[in-house]
């Protein structure tokens, strides 16, 4: 069965090139970072340094996200394939399916975000704890999936929605520039959690960055939880 699986994966990935991207991206992100950074910061007329933490805090989330959206699409042509109702029949059953489809892309998110920390290489950011918000923002892969699948019914609905969830990356980008004042309304968005916890880490901020990764884990959670009974319920 795993066999046959993986081989299906194969399938899926040489036909279409959109998930190739979605693999690509967090290398050729990290490629731009370790060229590219150090070449502006020698031609701009202004210091680039204090603002690596927001800059690696953005790119946490991205991987991810992209991933996820990904992967949310690959499951629902399944979906339309009918194949999740076969796995669902079969002794690896339906949450494990999930698990599965989930799981694996959750894992490679969090090595890839492990190589983008060290490539950033902020000294403020060299520390174990970083590694909590890591964990963090790798959810996002398994929310975007199943947020997809929560709330598309077949593949062209299923782009509408990426394409919206393309939005919950711009909270935690203009709020950084924002009066503290308007960063409440952030805490709605469950990137925003992961942004600001990495700028508490980097701000040597203790109380800020245990509440942002408490609550924003938590709040992913539920989030994921809320959303994977509601594929669930569609399922059935």
């Amino acid at each position: 069965m795993w066999q046959a699986w993986l081989s299906l994966d194969r399938k899926q990935l040489l036909r279409d090139p959109i998930f190739f991207m979605a693999i690509l991206l967090p290398l050729l992100l990290m490629l731009f970072i370790a060229k590219g950074l150090p070449w502006f910061e020698s031609v701009a007329p202004f210091s680039i340094t204090p603002h690596i933490p927001y800059l690696l805090s953005i790119f946490l989330l991205l991987t991810p996200i992209t991933v996820g959206m990904m992967v949310g699409l690959m499951m629902l042509e399944e979906r339309d394939e009918s194949l999740v109702t076969y796995f669902a029949i079969t002794p690896l059953g339906k949450g494990r399916y999930v698990a599965f489809r989930i799981g694996i892309p959750l894992l490679i998110n969090f090595v890839l975000s492990i190589v983008l920390v060290i490539v950033f290489h902020d000294a403020a950011l060299m520390r174990w704890e970083v590694f909590l918000h890591l964990i963090t923002s790798s959810l996002e892969t398994p929310l975007m999936a199943l947020a997809i699948l929560a709330f598309a019914a077949n593949r062209l609905e299923g782009l509408a929605v990426a394409k919206m969830l393309n939005f919950i990356l711009l909270p935690p980008i203009i709020l950084y520039f924002l009066a503290d004042k308007w960063r409440i309304f952030g805490l709605i968005v469950p990137t925003y959690w992961v942004s600001e916890g990495i700028l508490a880490l980097s701000a040597d901020s203790v109380v800020k960055f245990w509440g942002f990764w408490l609550g924003g884990t938590a709040y992913h959670i539920l989030l994921i939880w809320l959303l994977f009974s509601r594929f669930n319920r569609l399922f059935h």
